[in-house]
């Protein structure tokens, strides 16, 4: 028996039956390390995706990694590789014969096999995309947000306890949409000891500021994403991307590109420009805290910052895990990021906060 990951429970009651369990550590790196690597591959005229994917002179890659991770085919082609792999390398095997071992699974233990010198038994299904294809595309529901989008965006809402809005600069905080009112209390905190005004808006609430500047300039780019689409459709640099460890699958992962260029990117943009219409509302935020989103989401929000130049606080509400983590080689950065679980001290926000915006005004 290989066991790759997962709860122990199953793999130690095999074991107590008399099965041999062969384990091993992180068996799903493959799928993150290929994630990470697949935007920086020459694609087209030597140029990555990282290089030919922009917009206001940023990669639009830093935007789309946990899209990829998650949502598209390649990564889990690299995760299924690097198992395969893993178990023809335990095992050494020099024979695989499989029963009732199907679809992908199998298409790709076959092509690790070949890889790896090993004779398989049996003819492999046929190798079919991993995900369903796009049923279509939002081109008159982009037309509809044009009509229907407001000329001028609203202004900022009241800021905690108060009425009207902001007297002077506040704190603009972004809140998950389920918020069970602990980031409330943190921020009421916030306000209590660095006297300052605290606006907090649910993240789908972002979808108000999306005047039609912003809906302009959503489909304005993605008039390039299209074209980027049909430049490297069947290319021979993209074809070649999708492999892990010499195995191929660029025919498992057919519409990756499609989905990364259709469909999460334009939506990529749009929330980035809502985002930097929010920042310029009047009186701008003095600095802005992200405890809301995905990881995707809270980068679009962190290149609004620093398209607009305020400070940026993340907050993470619970441990972070490797998916999550930002590096230090991709696009703008937090000024301050820090875990607070609910329900823990409060002091070292403000404290954190306080250094924030004093190091900006130095700046300034």
């Amino acid at each position: 028996m290989i066991w790759g990951g997962g709860p122990w429970a199953p793999a130690r009651n095999r074991q107590q039956d008399g099965a041999e369990v062969i384990a091993w550590p992180g068996a799903d790196a493959g799928g993150r390390m290929w994630t990470r690597l697949w935007g920086r591959l020459p694609l087209v005229d030597g140029m990555s995706f990282r290089e030919l994917a922009t917009w206001r002179d940023m990669s639009l890659l830093w935007l789309a990694e946990g899209f990829i991770r998650a949502e598209t085919a390649g990564p889990r082609c690299a995760e299924l590789v690097e198992i395969a792999l893993r178990l023809l390398e335990a095992t050494r095997a020099s024979e695989v014969d499989v029963a009732g071992l199907s679809g992908p699974d199998a298409v790709l233990l076959d092509r690790a096999c070949t890889a790896s010198g090993v004779l398989f038994h049996g003819k492999p299904p046929r190798a079919r995309p991993l995900r369903p294809p796009l049923s279509s595309r939002p081109g008159r529901l982009r037309t509809l947000q044009r009509v229907l989008a407001p000329a001028t965006p609203p202004p900022l809402p009241s800021p905690l306890g108060e009425t009207g809005p902001p007297p002077v600069r506040p704190l603009l905080v972004l809140v998950p949409a389920d918020d069970d009112g602990a980031l409330r209390s943190l921020f009421d905190a916030v306000t209590r000891e660095l006297a300052l005004p605290v606006v907090m808006l649910p993240l789908p609430d972002l979808a108000r500021w999306r005047t039609r500047r912003v809906v302009h300039e959503a489909a304005r780019a993605a008039g390039p994403l299209r074209e980027l689409s049909k430049r490297l459709r069947g290319a021979t640099g993209v074809l070649d991307s999708y492999r892990h460890r010499e195995v191929k699958f660029s025919d498992l992962a057919a519409d990756n590109l499609d989905r990364i260029l259709h469909t999460h990117l334009p939506g990529a943009i749009l929330r980035l420009e809502s985002a930097i219409e929010l920042f310029s509302v009047a009186p701008r935020p003095l600095a802005v805290a992200l405890a809301a989103g995905g990881l995707d989401e809270r980068r679009t929000l962190l290149a609004a910052c620093a398209v607009t130049g305020l400070p940026s606080l993340v907050i993470h509400t619970r441990p972070v895990g490797p998916d999550e983590r930002e590096r230090a080689d991709g696009g703008p950065q937090a000024d301050v990021t820090l875990v607070w679980e609910p329900g823990s001290d409060t002091a070292p926000v403000p404290d954190r906060l306080r250094e924030v915006v004093r190091a900006r005004v130095e700046r300034e």
